[in-house]
């Protein structure tokens, strides 16, 4: 509704003016927000964005692709490496003296080797178990990935119900505040007219006093709910209050899950959960490999060697293949050590991962329970505030009501919407947490 002014014959004919049976009065004054022309965001473009441009998920992404890294660096131990070796060294001629002489072919000085060699790991339970260790990291990497990038879309929901919600209640507020302010000036010049008593002038004006404080509330929360979702975006402010328009209303989506079928969904494709898990068959490698320590390792050698020294004739090449073997049963304070700090870890997994499993669903349904029944009753009440106002208005129009009765009806209608905005952003909010809850899917209804 339009604001009009206050001289009726210079009043829009198209702005609705109530009149008594005494004068033309103006009813209220609500104030209607600008249309920008500029881009207006819906929800399916502001999700988009975030997944896009939020820096939690852009890390996510490349911790994936970091992982994957380590794991084939990991994996390569157990495969066929090897390389080009060469070794050279000249003896001193102490060293050689004692040799014996021939006169064929006198002493060298110098010894080299040089060799192709190649080199597979028969026996290293460690590798075996780091390399699990690894594949278990990266899938929880991946898991870890989609639950940034499903908390992401939640948030983002949240903060794009909750930015409409504070705008609705901004505009609620504005229209509440010109009411209250109507009242306040109505009744002063009532009371200087002699036809009411001085309190009921200062009420009137306390209570448009602490609409305006509440205004001002309003304004503050819908900027700072603004600032929280340009946060998620990536969009910071270029200059001080600056706008982001959205497109959309605070509706509510129907939602009849069955609870016993979204606890199944939630306790397969939970992320969180999903992700706990792998850390802690992660945990279980690392404590392997840790305990591993005691194992000897075994590697097959094979080379193709060309060689020189002071105990062949000649330079020659030829074949060299073997086994070489490791084993450090000395370490045994290391070897505990790094068994203790694994199993410490493994712990740590396994709380988190009997913490997760608590069942976290039973809250989040009651909470949209709690929320429908509340739009419910808060729809009633604006359509009960609706009809006492449409009510209120015929009979000040034909004057068997006075004007601040009329006007005190819109007050009510404006504070039931109220409370029904606030009801049905409660209502998305929740339903926005549960389908992160269930892994970002929920089932069909």
């Amino acid at each position: 509704m339009q604001g009009a002014s206050t001289d009726p014959q210079n009043a829009d004919p198209s702005t609705p003016v109530f009149y008594s049976i005494k004068k033309p009065i103006e009813l209220i004054y609500p104030k209607q927000l600008q249309v920008s022309t500029t881009k207006k965001w819906s929800l399916e473009e502001v999700i988009q964005r975030a997944l896009d441009a939020n820096p939690e998920v852009v890390s996510a992404r490349k911790a994936i692709e970091q992982q994957e890294g380590i794991k084939m660096q990991f994996k390569a131990r157990l495969y066929p490496h090897g390389g080009l070796v060469y070794r050279a060294q000249r003896e001193q001629s102490s060293l050689l003296m004692y040799l014996p002489t021939i006169e064929t072919y006198p002493l060298t000085r110098t010894s080299w080797l040089g060799a192709v060699q190649i080199k597979q790991t028969i026996l290293n339970v460690g590798a075996v178990k780091e390399t699990r260790q690894q594949k278990e990291i990266l899938e929880k990497v991946i898991w870890q990935s989609m639950d940034v990038a499903l908390r992401t879309v939640a948030q983002a929901k949240e903060a794009f119900y909750y930015t409409l919600f504070r705008q609705e209640v901004v505009e609620i507020r504005e229209e509440l505040t010109e009411a209250s302010r109507a009242i306040a000036e109505y009744t002063q010049k009532m009371f200087k007219e002699g036809e009411i008593p001085e309190f009921q002038a200062l009420s009137a004006q306390a209570e448009y006093s602490t609409s305006l404080g509440d205004l001002a509330q309003a304004r503050s929360a819908y900027v700072k709910a603004r600032e929280q979702l340009r946060m998620i975006l990536n969009m910071p402010s270029s200059q001080e209050n600056d706008p982001l328009y959205l497109a959309g209303q605070n509706d509510l989506p129907s939602f009849e899950v069955p609870y016993d079928e979204a606890l199944k969904i939630a306790l397969q494709k939970r992320t969180d959960l999903n992700e706990a898990l792998h850390s802690l068959s992660a945990a279980h490698a690392a404590v392997a490999a840790a305990q591993s320590s005691y194992y000897p390792t075994l590697d097959a050698l094979l080379q193709y060697e060309n060689i020189s020294n002071v105990y062949i004739l000649y330079p020659k090449w030829g074949w060299t293949a073997g086994v070489q073997g490791q084993w450090n049963f000395f370490d045994i304070m290391e070897n505990n050590g790094r068994i203790k700090t694994q199993k410490a870890l493994e712990n740590i997994a396994q709380v988190k991962v009997s913490q997760l499993k608590v069942d976290q669903l039973r809250e989040l349904y009651q909470q949209i329970k709690r929320s429908k029944e509340a739009v419910a009753f808060q729809q009633t009440a604006v359509n009960d505030a609706e009809r006492a106002f449409n009510q209120a208005r015929k009979l000040f129009e034909s004057g068997e009501t006075n004007w601040v009765q009329a006007v005190t009806a819109r007050q009510a209608l404006l504070k039931a919407k109220l409370a029904n905005a606030e009801a049905r952003f409660n209502y998305n909010a929740a339903l926005a947490r549960l389908e992160y809850a269930v892994g970002g899917q929920l089932p069909a209804q």
